[in-house]
């Protein structure tokens, strides 16, 4: 409601420029005066007087209604979003397949397969990776094999560069594999099948490992909601992949932040810091 504030000052504002005009030759003084004392004291801004200027009354009306931007919509209660993510992520995976099945239109056991995968997502999305020792490692060895594995799954092309063979990391391996497969998986996705590049260097603070994509990049409102649980501009996806790292990764003491490149196309970026 910051908005509503500025225009409550803006308001009261002109109030006071107004009166000091004199009343007998401004009709707004006295019904702006009326306006001023009743947000002062929270009075009620609907009851409108008969002799205000039809321009006061729609901005009482427009106070009295609770007045935002045009596009500014109410925060969004985080359980419903993630309701409503779940029931259209379902819908599109599950029931539409099977429906689909039963009609006639598609084979019964590919529907069923679909079914049986999307619940596997979704169980894989609400699980920890398994309980594990943090170790040292050589980062390029640990992307190198899930850009092998990600390549073997998808046939998306992925182009590898390392600043250098060997970057030792302290980290909980099995963890950083399923963070980096999704950001590969969301990369291939979202870059439209084109090469998804991978830059693993390092330095004195720790290691990054970009994945770079070569789509149209993130929307602003994909950007700001990318790691919202079940938020998705792909009506095919569950929009869990990024959270999902997220999590993972900053509970061990990664990091990754996403954002748009100069010249188009996102990066995401997982920083290992040194240990």
């Amino acid at each position: 409601m910051e908005i509503v504030a500025w225009v409550l000052v803006a308001v009261l504002a002109v109030a006071v420029g107004v009166l000091f005009l004199k009343r007998s030759e401004n009709p707004y003084a006295g019904p702006l005066d009326r306006l001023a004392r009743d947000l002062e004291r929270g009075g009620d801004l609907s009851e409108k007087a008969s002799g205000d200027p039809p321009e006061l009354q729609r901005i009482r009306s427009a106070l009295a209604e609770g007045w935002r931007p045009q596009g500014d919509e109410p925060d969004e209660d985080p359980a419903d979003r993630a309701i409503q993510g779940l029931v259209r992520y379902l819908r599109g995976a599950a029931v539409d397949p099977l429906r689909a099945a039963l009609d006639g239109g598609n084979d019964l056991r590919t529907a069923a397969q679909d079914v049986m995968d999307a619940l596997e997502d979704l169980e894989f999305y609400a699980s920890e990776p398994p309980d594990e020792e943090a170790r040292r490692e050589n980062l390029p060895d640990l992307v190198h094999s899930v850009v092998r594995d990600y390549i073997q799954e998808t046939d998306v092309p992925v182009k590898l560069r390392f600043s250098a063979s060997s970057l030792p990391a302290t980290v909980h391996p099995e963890a950083f594999k399923d963070a980096l497969f999704l950001l590969l998986a969301n990369a291939g996705r979202f870059g439209e099948g084109k090469t998804v590049e991978v830059e693993t260097e390092g330095s004195d603070e720790g290691i990054r490992v970009r994945i770079i994509d070569r789509g149209p990049g993130f929307p602003p409102e994909a950007l700001e909601k990318a790691f919202d649980p079940f938020w998705t501009s792909d009506p095919d996806a569950v929009g869990m992949g990024l959270p999902y790292a997220q999590r993972v990764l900053e509970a061990r003491g990664m990091h990754l932040r996403v954002g748009n490149r100069q010249g188009g196309g996102a990066e995401a970026v997982i920083f290992v810091p040194r240990g």
